[in-house]
């Protein structure tokens, strides 16, 4: 692979010169370099005719001509099946050069494209076209969700040729593989990410056991087979077995969690979405229509478009109590078109993040007057929520998590209590192996209804991808108490995101504690982040 050809068009340090044939092309589009194209300081201003000698201009577009042959001919070709192509197209756009797969996240629409061509490049330099071939998917590091359809062809399975792309997709929180000829278990195995897989029927499928080391994972069959064609795979038929029991906890492990338990637990209220119930404006739920006080002007962003529900707390009917208000609605708003969803992080205060509350609830107000303010019906525009879910809360014991500041400290007097050793200056991850690890605090953070990060929480110890912004002795400590949490959520049932922060990252609202008791939300720490 030769680098950029910097020589052919300018000397190092000077700038392309004006009348360059390269007018308009970046040179990304020949390199797959992620870098962009280079842009004329002054794209309006008058180019000064170039002259060059005949045979300048000769040698210039030989060196380029072979410049491009040379390229063409050091990029492999790829084979992929055309609807593979497709939910490319469908997750990103047409994928003009192979770097352009790195930005792949979710494959969930598998339509088929067979036309290799766009008016800026010809991709078939480096794609091919093979039915059954889904090798590409190995490429794509940063996948997090790919759902397969179910019988979409004759025979009614998606055919795949080879399934062992699988081994490189460790980024993998959600599969489905119901609907294909997949057979394989033991490729599960290599998916340190994975949290939900839908499988074939079990009569389809081999080396079961491998699923008894997959206690993490929520894995669902289809309760019958489907019908398999001859090809490219012919599925081992095998005698059904039993679903294999959830891996506990070994003994001195369970001692720890339930020591971390005691030391850590606080008080605090948990979220659950209520798929199979439709709220109205005066629900507890996240995303729709919100309540709103007529006598007041709906809220605006900062462009003076109508702001966008994110959630709302009826707490006259939650009533979970001190330091919240014992009644009235709390709102949060977010703009429409925002990417980072009106998060500014370290900025504390109501710019982009607008949150309400309202005393009283007046039960007169209707749906239509809310409409007639400008109030989106629905999550629209850039919104983490993808559809209006009402979300019931239960008290229950909240426990701390690997993010934690303080976890390291408070885990080496736990196993000093439960074992006896001083593990004075090792860690919690030095500790404990990976599947300890992940099997104590997974335990401790009980994520068993889609919550991808711990759940959705009012009080308690907050979840994080990455960190804590509220650094010790820093100046956000003093934001003390977790006022809401929102968690990325996956629907098993519908397969479709209920909630998503970016690559399945988790959101966070923190407060003073003394503000809340006072129903102060004028200053409040907006924060999320992700994978």
């Amino acid at each position: 692979m030769i680098s950029r050809p910097i020589s052919i068009f300018r000397r190092p340090g000077k700038s392309a010169p004006r009348g360059c044939w390269m007018k308009g092309v970046g040179m990304n589009s020949l390199t797959g370099s992620k870098k962009p194209a280079r842009k004329c300081a002054r794209p309006n201003a008058k180019r000064p005719a170039v002259r060059r000698s005949g045979k300048t201009a000769f040698c210039l577009a030989f060196c380029t001509i072979c410049f491009i042959k040379r390229r063409k001919s050091d990029m492999e070709v790829r084979k992929l099946d055309c609807r593979l192509l497709g939910a490319i197209q469908n997750s990103v756009g047409f994928p003009n050069v192979p770097y352009d797969l790195r930005k792949v996240r979710v494959l969930d629409n598998f339509t088929a494209i067979s036309d290799l061509w766009t008016n800026t490049v010809h991709p078939r330099d480096w794609m091919e076209t093979v039915e059954g071939e889904f090798s590409l998917i190995a490429e794509m590091p940063n996948l997090h969700t790919l759902l397969f359809p179910k019988g979409r062809i004759p025979g009614g399975c998606f055919c795949i040729n080879d399934f062992s792309f699988l081994k490189k997709c460790l980024k993998l929180k959600q599969l489905d593989v119901s609907g294909t000829n997949f057979t394989d278990c033991s490729l599960l195995t290599g998916l340190p990410a994975l949290r939900i897989a839908r499988l074939p029927h079990r009569s389809q499928l081999t080396n079961l056991e491998a699923l008894d080391g997959l206690a993490k994972v929520k894995i669902s069959f289809l309760d019958k087979p489907i019908g398999q064609p001859a090809q490219p795979v012919v599925p081992v038929q095998v005698e059904p077995v039993p679903a294999p029991e959830p891996r506990q906890l070994g003994e001195s492990l369970q001692k720890l969690a339930d020591e971390l338990r005691a030391r850590t637990g606080v008080p605090a209220y948990r979220l659950y979405i209520e798929a199979d119930r439709k709220p109205d404006i005066f629900d507890s739920k996240f995303g729709g229509l919100p309540y709103w006080d007529l006598s007041k002007d709906y809220p605006q962003d900062i462009t003076g478009q109508p702001m966008q529900l994110l959630a709302q707390l009826n707490l006259s009917s939650l009533r979970v109590g001190k330091p919240y208000p014992e009644t009235g609605m709390l709102q949060f708003f977010i703009p429409q078109e925002d990417e980072m969803f009106g998060c500014r992080f370290e900025q504390i205060g109501q710019g982009d993040l607008r949150i309400v509350y309202h005393p009283e609830i007046d039960g007169s107000v209707t749906r239509e007057a809310v409409l007639a303010l400008g109030a989106p019906e629905k999550p629209c525009g850039q919104s983490p929520v993808f559809v209006e879910r009402a979300v019931r809360v239960e008290p229950q014991l909240s426990c701390i998590n690997d993010r934690a500041f303080s976890i390291e400290e408070v885990f080496r007097d736990a196993v000093k209590t439960v074992t006896g050793e001083d593990i004075t200056g090792r860690y919690s991850y030095d500790y404990l192996d990976e599947d300890e690890y992940n099997d104590l605090f997974e335990t401790l953070s009980d994520g068993s209804d889609g919550a991808m990060n711990g759940g959705h929480w009012l009080l308690g110890w907050p979840s994080f991808t990455q960190e804590d912004p509220r650094e010790p002795g820093g100046p956000l400590e003093e934001f003390d108490t977790l006022l809401l949490q929102i968690d990325s959520v996956y629907n098993e049932e519908e397969r479709e995101y209920d909630v998503l922060w970016g690559d399945c990252g988790v959101a966070n609202f923190f407060i003073r504690r003394e503000d809340l008791e006072n129903c102060d939300f004028s200053r409040v720490l907006y924060n999320w982040d992700c994978c």
